[in-house]
């Protein structure tokens, strides 16, 4: 069952602020009507027992104390279907490119379960990069991201080009 109130009590940028007498989850999905008859979707940012913190998806203009707020009960998710494949969505996964409509297969949570860091296995493939100042001082395992710094103008693209072309893990290669 959705839960529909008029108690927003604050707007600051994207966020809506609203009182509740019930609980509601993190991460839930709620919908915003403005006065004028505008729906405006958002997303659950902090809950405690009497007050919601909303973030706006699409701005908060419109949105007053007068506008309802309900919440949908379930976190963001994605419709499924071979048929997205090649397709250009918006950022709320709407497809934008004119092509035909979707019809879903199935709907999935956006938002994944949490991996566990202690459980995957410690790194430990030394890869060598072929930059000496990189090998040197900033040595990287395979596994980990490569932290390339740099200011406007600078090469920070040919050298990513390079590393990726002639890095190599020592134990792969004999060496």
């Amino acid at each position: 069952m959705q839960k529909e109130y008029r108690t927003i009590t604050e707007i600051s940028g994207p966020l809506v602020f609203a009182e509740i007498d019930d609980p509601v989850g993190y991460d839930e999905i709620v919908e915003i009507e403005t006065p004028s008859g505008d729906i405006r979707r958002g997303q659950i940012l902090e809950a405690t027992s009497d007050f919601v913190a909303i973030q706006v998806f699409e701005g908060t203009e419109g949105i007053g104390r007068n506008s309802s707020v309900r919440f949908l009960g379930n976190t963001l998710q994605m419709e499924l279907t071979e048929n997205l494949l090649g397709r250009v969505l918006s950022g709320s996964g709407d497809p934008i490119d004119d092509g035909p409509e979707v019809e879903e297969d199935k709907k999935e949570p956006i938002v994944g379960a949490a991996m566990n860091p202690y459980a995957r296995e410690y790194p430990s493939e030394f890869i060598r990069t072929g930059v000496s100042a990189i090998d040197g001082m900033n040595t990287l395992i395979r596994g980990q991201k490569l932290p390339l710094f740099s200011a406007s103008g600078l090469p920070h693209n040919e050298l990513a080009l390079q590393i990726a072309r002639q890095a190599t893990v020592p134990e792969e290669d004999g060496g």
